[in-house]
């Protein structure tokens, strides 16, 4: 599986994108303390080694690869990961 690929640096910011892929590599930086540019290099990185074009679908390929479930019941979303 490409994701075995993956650093743990990247497998980290993978599962933040996933849960959320609309935080901005600002927002991850600072939660990771990382600068913007370190994160925008690990997320080119992630989307090479995964063959994406995009950060939106990181989630597809989670969900599709059994790595991530969408869990959720009342217009609550969640989600719990499995093999990464």
């Amino acid at each position: 599986m490409k994701y075995l690929e993956l650093t743990r640096e990247e497998i980290h910011i993978f599962k933040i994108l996933v849960e959320n892929p609309t935080k901005t590599n600002e927002e991850i930086g600072a939660e990771l303390i990382r600068s913007p540019h370190t994160i925008a290099a690990h997320v080119r990185s992630i989307l090479s080694k995964l063959d994406l074009k995009s950060r939106y679908e990181l989630l597809s390929y989670a969900l599709k690869n059994g790595l991530y479930a969408v869990k959720g019941k009342s217009g609550e979303a969640s989600g719990e990961w499995s093999g990464i």
